[in-house]
């Protein structure tokens, strides 16, 4: 496989004892199986690399999280100098010049997802139970090797096919993670990002008034709902004015400024709160009285919606739809190839321009004279890791970029929820979704809605965690409880307001492990709430209704 990248993939018992390396070169795989109990798999392969590919870039698939952990003990065991540029995501062997990547960083999908999106085939199957000693594996051995060289093959070939896209359509080689690359992108080909201002001077201010997407259950049970999502909702927003300029404190305008503090009277018979606003640390959209700090767009468009705004303090500055030309090419990109790779790429680009400026940073115990707060990396408690502010140098952090995305991706998206609740019942609603009987213009351009279908009952017990029953099938949706499967039944109990108490199940994988070493295994449950408690919205029967601020309880 002539021009693959150089990957590599580590395989264990239980996860924790190494007994098989795959190393794919670039154009020829080689393999280092463990032959007794005193072979150092890991060290021989550090070795193999030392001898023959000074100066090379390896990656592996999730590394930072698996991989580099046995790098770095081998290494700390053996003396060896290492640096952590990003952490466990770049480890650097120094005397060799060797650099360990992480590949997810670059495509956060799964490697069999990966494969088959570039064409390049799909991962093999291998069940990790099965993992043991190699001279113990029987026939299972050859399976094993072919499990692991696919692995490395598939890693290369795959990553291959995103440097070429990335090479075709943009001019440039990856960087160590997918928005870093993205914004390496949009400055080197749409508009230098140097040329935007920081502010960091008035960044308290901005990331106040950063928020994220609506998600929110209007009423908790409905029949015949249509399912309809905005199509690249965030970069579709790419065509909006973004601040660009130097801020400046200017006289309170709503008709003009970027940015601004404002208290403002919500009307107590408004069903869906215009704004956002953070209480407790939760993110809801209230009524009532309230004082924070928003993007000026959206408190102009909730005066229009008859909101009473009163602007405390402004910042102004030069306003650019800069990211237009890059985001209508993303688009077309992801209807050509490889869509879901463009977009993530697409939507990685505000992510990155609104990051935070506190990142991990791994240092020698040499070099620390305060451990406070530090976390030993390796048993030896040679690397730890901590945090470290970035102050001025930070060419691709413009959070006021994403504060504006954001902000005009939410008005967008409260303009569609409105326009249901004025035909039809609305249901649900998750950052670019709508669930509502009306029936919404749909559209193929970007920003347009996608129908998505109809279902016959629908059962929102509360944000990420609902089911949608279509033609006697349920469909569980939900964050935090994936590994349970619930039945019609269950959902029903949840809405009456039950508590359900519900086992969880044990992978496979772990509960044999746990029986070989003879432990007895105790069956856990897990509570699931059927009242709509500490939500973004307060229950009214089986409806909903926004917050009213200030609390009085």
């Amino acid at each position: 496989m002539p021009g693959g990248l150089p990957t590599f993939d580590i395989e264990a018992i239980n996860w924790t004892h190494p007994i098989a390396v795959g190393f794919f070169d670039g154009e020829e795989y080689h393999e280092f199986i463990k032959d007794n109990e005193r072979d150092d798999v890991i060290w021989r392969f550090l070795c193999y690399l030392n001898e023959y590919y000074k100066g090379f870039k390896l990656y592996a698939h999730c590394s930072s999280r698996y991989d580099s952990k046995f790098l770095l003990l081998s290494l700390c065991q053996h003396d060896e100098v290492v640096e952590m540029e990003a952490g466990l995501m770049r480890l650097k062997w120094k005397t060799p010049n060797i650099l360990f990547e992480d590949s997810y960083l670059l495509v956060p999908m799964s490697l069999n997802k990966l494969g088959k999106m570039f064409g390049k085939g799909i991962k093999e199957e291998w069940e990790h139970q099965l993992t043991v000693n190699p001279w113990d594996m029987g026939d299972k051995l050859q399976i094993f090797r072919e499990y692991l060289k696919k692995d490395c093959l598939l890693l290369s070939d795959a990553l291959f096919g995103v440097c070429e896209a990335l090479g075709t359509n943009f001019g440039i080689t990856p960087s160590i993670s997918l928005s870093t690359t993205s914004a390496k992108a949009f400055s080197t080909c749409f508009y230098p990002l140097r040329k935007v201002e920081s502010n960091e001077d008035y960044e308290e201010f901005v990331r106040a008034a950063v928020y994220g997407g609506r998600n929110e259950v209007y009423r908790r049970y409905g029949e015949g709902i249509n399912q309809y999502d905005v199509k690249s909702m965030f970069v579709s927003c790419y065509d909006t004015p973004v601040p660009i300029g130097k801020m400046r404190w200017v006289r309170p305008n709503i008709n003009s400024g970027t940015l601004a503090e404002a208290s403002v009277k919500i009307p107590k018979d408004t069903y869906i709160g215009p704004l956002p606003y953070r209480l407790y640390g939760k993110l809801i959209f209230p009524i009532g009285e309230l004082t924070s700090w928003w993007d000026t767009r959206e408190l102009r468009y909730a005066a229009q919606l008859g909101v009473d705004v009163s602007i405390r303090r402004q910042l102004l500055c030069e306003e650019e739809p800069i990211l237009k030309d890059f985001g209508e090419f993303v688009n077309k990109l992801r209807s050509n190839s490889h869509g879901e790779f463009w977009k993530v790429f697409g939507l990685a680009l505000s992510g990155k321009l609104g990051q935070g400026r506190w990142r991990d940073i791994v240092t020698h115990r040499s070099n620390i004279k305060d451990f406070k707060g530090l976390v030993p990396l390796d048993p030896s408690e040679e690397y730890f890791l901590g945090k470290e502010y970035v102050k001025g140098n930070a060419p691709y952090i413009k959070p006021a970029i994403s504060m504006r995305i954001r902000s005009e991706a939410r008005i967008r998206h409260l303009k569609i929820i409105n326009e249901a609740y004025r035909s039809g019942e609305v249901f649900y609603c998750d950052t670019d979704s709508i669930f509502t009987t009306a029936k919404m213009p749909i559209g193929d351009r970007p920003g347009e809605l996608v129908y998505l279908g109809k279902f016959d009952k629908g059962y929102f017990i509360r944000q990420k965690l609902y089911a949608l029953l279509k033609g006697g099938k349920l469909e569980q949706r939900s964050s935090g409880f994936s590994d349970l499967k619930l039945t019609e039944e269950d959902f029903i109990e949840l809405l009456g307001g039950k508590e359900l108490e519900v086992e969880t199940p044990y992978l496979p994988s772990y509960k044999k492990v746990l029986q070989d070493q003879e432990f007895s295994l105790l069956g856990r449950t897990r509570k699931i709430l059927g009242e709509l408690d500490r939500e973004s919205r307060v229950q009214v029967g089986q409806d909903t209704e926004p917050i009213c601020l200030p609390l009085t309880y």
